[in-house]
């Protein structure tokens, strides 16, 4: 037998220690990817598991429609094959979660902390997701992923995690806080801090915004209450009800000079604590001079804009620009269309034609109109009256807002800059919310 030739024995040395400091420095710094590709006596590869534990603290804020989640609590880890376990390894994690009632859309990040070397760094998951419900008080809501990123071990938990980790009880802690949330009142009007002339009776408007996943009481009654913070004392309540979803309620009150608060609960059918209604200050004065900008100014037409031409054969959007703080239940809204005919020079003008007339109510808020194209079956110029009642047609005498914007219809395309035959659907609504 020969023995092997010395610098083959050498280079096999050579290869033999750089391999062995490899794996050293691989299993120092990478305690994670070698533990989990090193294989058994069998052959077999290790895997990892692990099991969470309900967490010890939560908590929920909303927003806007926006619910944020935050969990913290503990878990263990164990690294191991269809032969032996190895050691279990504890852990801490935080989860913070995000749901948009508005766009459906869901956020979560994880992070797993611990004292064991498999946790420095961190490991972390971050996920985003389009969902038809709050993943987080729903437990089978269906969830599209649309962003995923994770060094958390995927054997660790399908995600994303949402309430899977959290008690029944802890889901029912949840839903409460948030439909709590939802039936709060938001006060539109009067604003914070607005001064108003006391010759007028004072608009009150207040609106509940209820998410689309929640269902809450179809009718309520709420309470209104009003007092004056300096002077001589008055306490004014009103009981006011309304019905459905993302209602309005709404009265004018007539007020005395001085420094007012307000704020607005619900009493049926389910009590709201008054503690937990927002205080809105005003100031009601005799004096000529305001603070804030008048308030019933006159309205406007968005659409058709004054000067704007359109295509033939096209509807016609509708757009009205309406402060806010003037509509209420009983509201209404009438346009009137006309044809404005060409003269010629030294005779007499012709009586612009009626074609197209219409009025709709406005306490929803919702309602979309347009101009249809029968009603403008000739090129030419068009004029538009609106007008806006804020308490309706009815009684003795009543209020109103007018404006006008004359457009024209061309079939001349090329020669004229065009307005657009639908601008974005909707009303603008000036809101002087503060």
């Amino acid at each position: 037998m020969f023995s092997p030739h010395p610098p083959l024995v050498l280079r096999n040395a050579v290869l033999w220690t750089i391999c062995t400091v490899c794996a050293i420095f691989s299993y120092a710094f990478m305690p994670y990817i070698t533990q989990a590709m090193s294989l058994d006596k069998e052959g077999k590869a290790p895997v990892w598991s692990a099991s969470w534990n309900s967490p010890t603290e939560l908590e929920v804020t909303v927003k806007n429609g926006t619910r944020i989640y935050a969990f913290k609590g503990t878990g263990q880890a164990i690294l191991s094959s269809e032969q032996e376990a190895g050691p279990i390894r504890y852990f801490d994690y935080s989860i913070e979660g995000m749901f948009d009632a508005n766009s459906n859309t869901a956020k979560e990040s994880i992070v797993v902390t611990g004292s064991d070397p498999v946790f420095n760094p961190p490991l972390e998951f971050a996920g985003e997701y389009s969902c038809s419900a709050d993943p987080w008080l729903n437990r089978n809501t269906p969830c599209t992923a649309t962003y995923q990123s994770r060094t958390i071990p995927s054997s660790w938990f399908i995600p994303p995690m949402r309430n899977k980790i959290l008690t029944a009880e802890q889901v029912a802690i949840l839903e409460k806080q948030v439909a709590d949330e939802a039936k709060k009142l938001v006060i539109i009007e009067p604003r914070q801090n607005a001064s108003y002339k006391a010759e007028s009776p004072v608009l009150f408007m207040i609106r509940q915004n209820i998410p689309h996943d929640l269902t809450l009481v179809p009718a309520q009654k709420i309470r209104l209450q009003v007092e004056q913070m300096e002077g001589e004392e008055k306490n004014i309540i009103q009981d006011l009800s309304a019905s459905g979803s993302n209602s309005y309620w709404g009265t004018s009150i007539d007020m005395k000079p001085g420094l007012w608060r307000t704020r607005a609960y619900s009493i049926q059918p389910e009590f709201q604590h008054p503690d937990n209604a927002v205080w809105r200050t005003f100031r009601v004065t005799a004096s000529e001079t305001l603070s804030q900008p008048p308030l019933q100014p006159a309205i406007a037409i968005t659409s058709p804009g004054n000067g704007a031409s359109f295509l033939y054969g096209k509807n016609i959007q509708i757009t009205l620009d309406i402060p806010i703080h003037l509509v209420k239940p009983g509201s209404l809204a009438e346009v009137f269309v006309s044809k404005l005919h060409e003269t010629a020079p030294g005779s007499w003008p012709k009586t612009p034609t009626t074609v197209y007339s219409k009025s709709w109510p406005l306490s929803g808020l919702s309602t979309i109109q347009s101009i249809p194209s029968s009603a403008l079956s000739e090129t030419g110029k068009y004029r538009m009256t609106a007008v806006f009642y804020p308490d309706g047609k009815s009684g003795a005498s009543y209020g109103s807002h007018k404006a006008e914007s004359t457009f024209s219809i061309t079939k001349l395309q090329s020669t004229l800059k065009l307005a657009p035959a639908f601008e974005k659907p909707g009303y603008q609504f000036n809101n002087t919310e503060k």
